[in-house]
């Protein structure tokens, strides 16, 4: 082996024997008790298939169904909510023969859940092979699989990786829940997809038994589940509560355990709640979620730069961070979330023409900027947008249309069911203007190839730039860690001043958990699974 391929392989072969999943340690005079049914309330997905929507509700309730070949932390092993260190999961160790290639060692004995017509077979490397190429042509996120060349089975429980380029990104990729999760073959061969509680069958620590449309699903312990003595619960209940003030009330009474980080609680119910329900233990953290507004840049008169500039200087974003969040949260949310330290640049290392369209507020210079575009009465635009997200994005949207209306650009908006909302606005595929959160990734590559390579779903400002387009490239292809933060903070600040995204404050998460549940750790992204696996309940 060459001196580069020992290099690889020191560095990246990860004989993680010791941080094998294992039940949580008993702490004190509390030792975890198996039984009992936790409760949440949440939104309901549009689907069930992982790789037929991009939905963050879908791939929460997936994340208790399915497992990868690698994850993310939870529980006891986490540091903090938002690390986002690496584990095992399918693959028991993995090891990098070269820049190139992964090679996956898989656990035997592994047992997809028992519901026909798989019935409790064991998971295969073939059944890793189906998943990730399934994926790769299905999912609206297959994007971050763009640069894998080939898969590999070599044997029942060994699959290569190989891709074009040194891909840094690859096991980040892997551990996002339920989006490179390992399928059934035959379950999608019975029944067309896996958008049904009958074809919904994973290898993880509950299996879905009911789902009844608008009022919740079920999920119950998986008896065979290949960490012993996990999961400790007996099951979960998703209730299906649309409205945020329902699953406030909810949590209030008792009546459920928890609401999920998707379905967060704003600063000012945190504070209701510390008051009226001084028995909740109340955590915050920073936020990994983003909100901006997203235009056409290849529509007029989105694709003058002028335009954009204007209405980033038009949104004042330190009046809506104390307005909104009671001054608790950041500005600087884009193009890397704040709640990413380690990757983004702060405004300190920007010039303060790149922090003025970044974060700069001066509706005067924004009217100018339009006059000098040609529009110097302004113009009309429509702003799509799902109306259902919870508090304070319904004040967001208010703001954005008076902000914006003070420099003269007339905002129509244009609310959307969910479903459609999700599958085309979401995507990408809109006209002119629109507004919304994005869902809250774990991997750096995310934020930046996907939202501003050509042609990515999450592309939605339709961003084609060239000198940017190689930046991009270069980062996810950067294996040195430290040449990767390099290239990301320049691409920080080539994109400070461009404004092909207008991003706004983000406030912190807070996490409101029943005083009964023990081993329950808040999580950035959207892993309730990885919230509940090793939870148990003190009573």
């Amino acid at each position: 082996m060459t001196r580069k391929g020992r290099f690889f392989c020191a560095v990246f072969t990860l004989f993680l024997a010791s941080f094998l999943l294992s039940p949580l340690p008993a702490v004190a005079a509390e030792k975890p008790r198996y039984g009992g049914v936790v409760q949440f309330a949440e939104r309901e997905p549009p689907n069930l298939d992982p790789h037929l929507t991009v939905s963050f509700l879908t791939h929460r309730a997936l994340s208790l169904i399915y497992n990868g070949l690698v994850r993310f932390s939870y529980g006891h092993e986490q540091k903090d909510p938002t690390d986002l260190s690496l584990y095992p999961d399918l693959a028991e160790r993995w090891e990098y023969p070269d820049s190139r290639t992964v090679i996956f060692h898989l656990r035997k004995g592994v047992r997809f859940h028992d519901k026909p017509p798989v019935n409790g077979r064991e998971m295969t490397a073939a059944d890793v092979k189906y998943s990730l190429e399934r994926f790769m042509t299905r999912s609206g996120f297959r994007a971050r699989f763009s640069e894998v060349e080939a898969i590999q089975v070599l044997d029942n429980y060994t699959v290569k990786i190989t891709t074009k380029h040194p891909f840094a990104p690859l096991l980040s990729h892997l551990a996002a829940p339920s989006y490179a999760v390992v399928l059934p073959k035959e379950a999608e061969e019975k029944y067309g997809d896996f958008n049904s509680v009958e074809a919904a069958i994973g290898t993880g620590p509950f299996m879905l038994t009911e789902y009844k449309r608008g009022v919740k699903l079920t999920f119950r312990k998986n008896p065979n589940f290949y960490v012993p003595g996990l999961p400790y619960l007996d099951g979960v209940v998703w209730q299906i509560t649309p409205k945020a003030a329902a699953r406030l009330s909810l949590l209030r009474a008792g009546r459920v355990d928890f609401i999920t980080a998707g379905a967060y609680i704003s600063q000012e119910d945190a504070m209701t709640l510390r008051r009226t329900n001084p028995e909740l233990q109340i955590d915050k953290y920073d936020n990994i979620a983003m909100g901006y507004i997203y235009m056409r840049t290849d529509q007029k008169p989105f694709n003058d730069i002028r335009v954009r500039r204007a209405i980033s200087l038009a949104i004042n974003r330190q009046a809506w961070l104390q307005a909104l969040h009671y001054g608790e949260g950041c500005i600087n949310n884009g193009p890397i979330p704040c709640a990413m330290k380690e990757w983004q640049l702060s405004l300190e290392e920007l010039t303060p023409e790149q922090r003025k369209y970044l974060v700069g507020y001066d509706p005067e210079e924004a009217r100018r900027l339009l006059a000098e575009a040609g529009y110097p009465n302004g113009f009309t635009t429509p702003m799509f947008h799902w109306p259902g997200y919870a508090p304070p994005w319904p004040s967001r949207y208010e703001l954005a249309v008076d902000e914006l209306g003070k420099i003269g650009i007339k905002v129509e908006m244009k609310p959307q069911e969910y479903g459609d909302y999700i599958s085309t606005t979401y995507v990408g595929k809109y006209e002119k203007m629109a507004m919304g959160p994005v869902t809250p990734f774990l991997e750096v590559d995310d934020w930046l190839y996907g939202m501003f390579y050509p042609d990515q779903p999450n592309n939605r400002s339709h961003v084609n730039d060239p000198e940017l387009n190689k930046m991009l490239v270069a980062q996810r292809q950067a294996i040195d860690v430290q040449e990767r933060k390099r290239i990301v903070k320049e691409i920080q600040r080539y994109l400070a001043d461009k404004a092909y995204y207008v991003y706004i404050p983000i406030g912190v998460t807070y996490h409101a958990v029943s005083p009964r549940l023990r081993g329950h750790k808040a999580k950035v992204g959207y892993t309730t699974g990885h919230q509940l696996i090793s939870t148990w309940i003190a009573e």
